[in-house]
C-alpha cells in the first residue's frame, strides 16, 4: 500500500486552493467591529444601571436605618414616662 491509495488523502489533493477574496474580508471585519462595539456599549449601559442600583439599594439602607434610630429613641423616651 502505498501513499497515493488513499481516497481521502487524493480527494483533498484535487481540491482547488483558497482565493482570499478582499471584499468579504472587508465586510466580515466590518461586522466584527460593530459586534464588539454593540457588546462594549450594552456593557457600559449595564455597569451604570447597576452602580445606579447600587445606590438606591445603600439610600434605601440609610433611610432604614434612620427610621429604625429614632424608633429606637421613641423606644427609650417612652420607657423612661413609664
Amino acid at each position: 500500500m502505498s501513499q497515493n491509495d488513499d481516497p481521502v488523502l487524493e480527494a483533498l489533493a484535487s481540491l482547488p486552493p483558497i482565493a482570499i477574496d478582499a471584499e468579504w474580508e472587508s465586510r466580515v471585519r466590518v461586522r466584527c467591529h460593530s459586534a464588539i462595539s454593540r457588546r462594549s456599549t450594552l456593557r457600559r449601559r449595564a455597569g451604570r444601571n447597576l452602580s445606579q442600583g447600587v445606590l438606591a439599594a445603600i439610600s434605601g439602607a440609610a433611610v432604614l436605618c434612620a427610621y429604625l434610630a429614632v424608633m429606637l429613641a421613641e423606644v427609650v423616651r417612652l420607657a423612661k414616662h413609664s
